[in-house]
């Protein structure tokens, strides 16, 4: 069944994402923000980041719309593949406060010192934003994203992917896609002189929300009965979350 939340005294803030990443960024604003959310997991069509640009956009597009006629006021891009190809098409279609994740680096002074290494999907590494903004170096890790949905944290399969991933050496890694913090004790382990970046932390540490208290209203486009159990794991609470599924989405 789908419900729609019915705005209040406070704003509705709706986060997009394609999958469980957005969650991980989402547990970061409960950190620093309070607020009603309307989550928007599109499941149906991920992975986004192995997508060509023009379709992105349009299921940008389709996301952002779809929070909109659930009552969001205010739009979070939690997802570096849809804000490093989509941020620009979706603020000159629609007339609210669009936010992408990729943002953080406006708060984020590059060091002189050592070498950026940036992790992502194809898609967020071949629109070259990062490059771009921190002269980064670009590495894309298709199948990431998804070992993450799989649940494959912390075991051998995501520990070897990651080993033949990363360069060996001192450097700051950015973790260009929102699942990823999700490993950060792996990677700390795998590769101990690195500094991990999340951006999600730095984005809302600035980018602070004050409404009722927390609550996320959580909307998957393909049924999975194991997100209940990832956003258990990821340090929310029962009474913090409701889950729906939308079928005809």
């Amino acid at each position: 069944m789908q419900v729609r939340v019915l705005p209040g005294p406070f704003i509705l803030f709706g986060f997009l994402n394609s999958g469980l990443g957005g969650l991980v960024s989402l547990r970061v604003f409960r950190k620093y923000s309070s607020g009603q959310v309307i989550y928007l997991g599109d499941l149906k069509h991920q992975p986004y980041g192995a997508r060509p640009r023009n379709e992105i956009v349009e299921l940008s597009k389709r996301a952002v719309a779809f929070l909109l006629d659930m009552g969001a006021e205010e739009i979070f891009i939690v997802c570096n593949t849809i804000a490093a190809n989509s941020l620009g098409s979706l603020r000159s279609q629609f007339q609210v406060p669009i936010h992408g994740i990729t943002e953080w680096v406006r708060f984020y002074t590059p060091p002189k010192d050592r070498k950026i290494v940036v992790i992502g999907t194809r898609a967020t590494i071949e629109s070259g934003f990062y490059q771009r903004t921190l002269g980064a170096e670009g590495i894309a890790a298709p199948e990431l994203a998804l070992l993450i949905e799989e649940g494959h944290w912390h075991d051998a399969v995501v520990r070897e992917y990651l080993n033949g991933l990363l360069p060996k050496g001192e450097y700051v890694l950015v973790l260009g896609c929102t699942h990823y913090p999700i490993l950060t004790p792996l990677i700390k382990e795998l590769r101990p002189s690195v500094e991990v970046i999340d951006p999600a932390e730095i984005f809302f540490k600035y980018v602070r929300r004050e409404g009722e208290n927390f609550f996320a209203h959580i909307y998957l486009t393909r049924e999975n009965p194991r997100y209940r159990d990832f956003l258990l794991n990821l340090g929310y609470d029962e009474n913090e979350f409701s889950l729906y599924f939308l079928p005809d989405y």
